[in-house]
């Protein structure tokens, strides 16, 4: 039974974790709406300002979760092995910072114009999924090292798998229309984006099963967010609005924006509660 200093510790902390709950959906709720109606008209160009604002509560929450990630892989010394997982997980969200903020300052250089096919952006990007998908390995090698089975065998694999799917995805929308100003290279690393997310996605929703729907697992709730948000934005990106009514296309692309915003914000809480519940010993329970 839980005497009372536990209680009031508990419910200390747990009402910290609700209360930067209760500040991200607000959060959330402003983001979508900026997004939508783009209120800021008093300074031209108005679409791109709106945008910085977008941009800018991205970044804050972008820099939230690599802050939190780092602080929670803190907790554990060199020699225990969650280390190297938590690790390479905030190296990812540190890595999708920095590609936060290199797109927001190619914005400020190629609004009016052409952005090239490939930027400091996309290694920021592709920094982070090689960080996540290691401390996905490395999480996967701990729960399955009594296996016989090679991991590493297993890893390359899916690596190999994901690249022949982004292939054939990239000839698959070239057929039907897809991508026509832009080249194949530029179009096949557009598609990789959301396969990559749905690869890793899956890995993650795996091991939120794995440790039975508990704080473990909820840190990597964001990856599977970023299937949708990444998905609909690249297929709006490379001329998928146009099968659409205007008024479905509005809505979808306003739910792609605001699921960025919500993917970074359920890493960031998730890690904020997990560790209060490990520093601060809560006694709650796991799921």
């Amino acid at each position: 039974m839980m005497n009372s200093s536990n209680l009031k510790l508990h419910l200390k902390h747990s009402t910290r974790v609700w209360r930067w709950a209760t500040i991200t959906a607000i959060a959330t709720l402003l983001f979508g709406w900026v997004y939508f109606f783009e209120p800021l008209q008093l300074i031209q160009p108005a679409d791109y300002w709106n945008d910085k604002i977008n941009d800018g509560m991205l970044i804050a929450v972008a820099l939230a979760t690599a802050i939190l990630s780092t602080r929670f892989a803190r907790l554990f010394s060199s020699s225990e092995p969650p280390r190297r997982v938590w690790l390479w997980f905030s190296f990812g969200w540190w890595a999708w910072l920095g590609g936060e903020i290199s797109s927001l300052v190619y914005d400020a250089i190629y609004w009016s114009g052409k952005y090239p096919e490939f930027s400091v952006s996309d290694v920021f990007w592709l920094s982070g999924y090689v960080c996540f998908g290691l401390a996905l390995y490395y999480q996967l090698w701990m729960i399955y090292a009594g296996k016989k089975t090679s991991s590493s065998l297993y890893f390359f694999g899916l690596i190999a798998l994901a690249l022949l799917l982004t292939a054939a995805l990239t000839v698959l929308a070239r057929q039907v229309g897809l991508g026509r100003d832009i080249s194949w290279w530029a179009l096949y690393l557009s598609t990789l984006y959301p396969v990559l997310d749905l690869f890793e996605g899956a890995a993650a929703l795996w091991l939120f099963f794995l440790f039975g729907l508990g704080y473990l697992g909820r840190p990597w709730w964001g990856l599977i967010v970023f299937i949708l948000a990444d998905g609909l934005t690249i297929f709006f990106w490379i001329g998928g609005y146009e099968w659409l009514p205007k008024a479905i296309y509005l809505a979808l692309d306003t739910l792609a924006a605001i699921a960025y915003f919500v993917a970074y914000s359920l890493s960031g809480l998730a890690l904020l509660a997990l560790h209060e519940h490990l520093k601060h010993g809560i006694l709650a329970s796991p799921k």
